[in-house]
């Protein structure tokens, strides 16, 4: 009888609509099936870090998982009391100052030089033609080569990519 060997399960939650579709791209790049990584998406459909936080809580609580991540704007919310919470709870936070969409374009060497959020947007939006939320700006502009590349001088996304493996840390 052949055995099965176990899987780390990984929650993650995304603050919105934008980090659910980056999620379910770098779950299709870096844990695929054999990967023996079983990742879980939920979209906390917006209204701040707290409430992201807070939601990553409520969903382990029906599920037991090896590990629970966010992936979250620090525009709204973030703040000490969000962040011990997280820590107490054992909720892992990949904090995107001040949004995904900031994250998304250092990997293409746009720094943070003291945009909004909406800023940001609308740099993305010119920048790919499409909003985050769309499924095919991951497909088009952030292949695992691009990803690979940017790791190595993005923190935030190398913890975001280091979420995906069977090693997974925790902070």
């Amino acid at each position: 009888m052949r055995m099965r060997s176990q899987l780390v399960t990984v929650l993650f939650v995304g603050e919105g609509h934008a980090e659910e579709a980056l999620l379910r791209h770098l779950k299709s790049l870096y844990a695929p099936r054999g990967s023996g990584v079983a990742v879980t998406i939920f979209n906390a459909k917006g209204k701040g870090a707290k409430h992201v936080v807070d939601y990553a809580i409520r969903k382990r609580l029906n599920v037991e998982y090896d590990f629970v991540w966010a992936l979250l704007d620090t525009d709204t919310d973030w703040n000490d009391k969000v962040k011990n919470r997280a820590t107490r709870e054992e909720v892992s936070v990949v904090p995107c100052n001040p949004c995904l969409e900031a994250l998304l374009l250092r990997v293409y060497g746009l720094q943070n030089q003291g945009y909004s959020t909406a800023q940001f947007k609308r740099q993305f939006q010119r920048r790919f033609g499409t909003e985050a939320h769309d499924k095919s700006v991951y497909v088009n502009h952030f292949g695992k080569s691009v990803l690979e590349t940017a790791r190595r001088q993005i923190t935030e996304l190398n913890r975001l990519l280091q979420a995906f493996s069977p090693r997974c840390p925790k902070n």
